[in-house]
């Protein structure tokens, strides 16, 4: 019955890898990119923000609207069309066409562009950190389920050891070669490797729970990672120094707090330009009729309202103005503006310099952990040839009685532990690396 389940766990695990869909890291990079919907929110962000600057630009233009009115007068009034007075009722109609021009506002418009044009600057660099954060993301999920499928095949090779020495242990019982105590301790190890088989399993679908969810990948869709080599190839030797300042060139967070001050120092000339006087060019064409303009008919017997399109040409009239607006007083609302602008200016200088000691903070470390695994890895590499051969003496020994079960299980734990140590430390030096060269202004996705 223990061999059926322990086949099946063979076998299901098996049937997923091979069902899965194979997918490697840069892959998974891209899928995530195209599908992750704050990335689809930042790409919103960018249109809305390309519009904003756009509609700065259409500022520029003159304003043109028209209007009408109608209206019927009742007693004593003013004729609208000869400018008297009428002791009767009629009725009446305005329209006009006006437009205006802005000409001065202290470059208020001018800096708005330029501020709208930063604002979108800005927004492309927030869009690059956060394709970044979300790669770096799927890229240490990535790595945790190669981790623990590595460790699921260690888990599970632990276990098939187990289960062919139990058989040899209870033919040499057979043979008298072996006591009844050496299959019992066989059979508690052959259930703690079993069961830590199903803890391998259960982490391994939790960290794939965890990528598909980043990736926004369909949950009841297999997938795995690429095989990936586990040999040691970590080449790159950088110094923190020379990796800072190529992160400077190009890192969207950095670029980002540098455009932040330049866009504060818009809004301040923007505050600025609303102190200075306003001056506008406006024109406009106006016109009326009204029915209580008469004329004599074509008889003289009676008076006739002149026609519509008659009164339209005779009322029409023409007007150019320039208007100045000074501010004189508005509650100290202008200089109040002038000051919260110099504040901000001050504060977006303060994190530029903020974001650029994060920078080389996050740098110094990267590189110190790089050289650190790599240092680790090493001894680990050593330590796991080591265990290898250890675990194959036990072995040879264990065959010809020189040593009990326990010291043999002890080797091959020593084994395992080696094994999946040396794996955790080579992926957290590949991130490591990996990072380093995103750093350097190397694309890897």
């Amino acid at each position: 019955m223990k061999y059926n389940i322990l086949l099946s766990l063979f076998l299901l695990f098996a049937l997923r890898a091979v069902e899965a869909q194979q997918m490697d890291l840069n892959q998974c990079i891209r899928y995530a990119l195209d599908n992750n919907l704050a990335i689809t929110n930042k790409n919103l962000e960018e249109s809305l923000n390309n519009e904003l600057y756009m509609q700065t630009k259409r500022n520029f233009l003159p304003q043109i609207y028209g209007g009408s009115s109608a209206n019927k007068q009742y007693g004593r009034s003013i004729d609208p069309t000869t400018n008297s007075f009428v002791n009767h009722d009629f009725f009446s109609m305005n329209f006009y066409v006006d437009t205006q021009l802005e000409l001065f506002r202290g470059f208020s418009r001018i800096n708005s562009m330029k501020f709208q044009k930063l604002n979108l600057l800005i927004g492309l660099e927030e869009s690059k950190q956060k394709k970044m954060e979300i790669a770096f993301e799927v890229m240490n999920h990535y790595y945790d389920l190669l981790y623990f499928t590595r460790l699921h095949e260690i888990v599970q090779e632990q276990l098939r050891l187990t289960i062919l020495n139990t058989e040899k242990i209870k033919t040499m019982i057979g043979l008298g070669l072996k006591s009844e105590s050496d299959l019992f301790e066989m059979k508690a190890q052959q259930a703690t490797e079993t069961h830590n088989l199903l803890l391998a399993e259960n982490q391994y679908d939790l960290a794939a729970i965890s990528l598909k969810s980043l990736m926004n990948w369909p949950l009841s869709k297999e997938l795995n990672p690429v095989d990936e080599s586990m040999e040691n190839t970590i080449a790159i030797q950088p110094s923190a120094d020379r990796v800072y300042e190529a992160a400077l060139l190009h890192m969207p967070s950095v670029w980002k707090a540098e455009l932040d001050v330049e866009a504060a120092g818009k809004q301040l000339a923007i505050a600025k330009g609303n102190l200075a006087p306003t001056l506008t060019l406006g024109g406009g064409i106006y016109t009326n009729f009204a029915d209580s303009r008469k004329e004599e008919s074509h008889n003289g017997l009676a008076e006739q309202t002149i026609p519509f399109m008659e009164q339209w040409s005779q009322n029409l009239a023409q007007s150019v103005y320039l208007n100045l607006q000074i501010p004189i007083f508005n509650r100290w609302y202008g200089n109040s503006q002038l000051k919260q602008a110099k504040w901000r200016k001050t504060m977006a200088e303060n994190r530029q310099e903020e974001e650029q000691q994060k920078l080389y903070r996050l740098v110094n470390e990267d590189v110190q952990q790089l050289n650190s695994l790599q240092k680790e890895l090493d001894l680990l590499e050593t330590k796991k040839e080591a265990t290898q051969e250890a675990f194959l003496i036990a072995k040879k020994k264990l065959d010809q009685g020189l040593i009990s079960i326990i010291e043999f299980y002890t080797a091959k734990n020593q084994l395992a532990q080696a094994e999946t140590e040396w794996i955790r430390t080579l992926l957290q030096l590949k991130i490591k690396e990996k990072t380093i060269r995103i750093y350097l202004g190397e694309e890897l996705f």
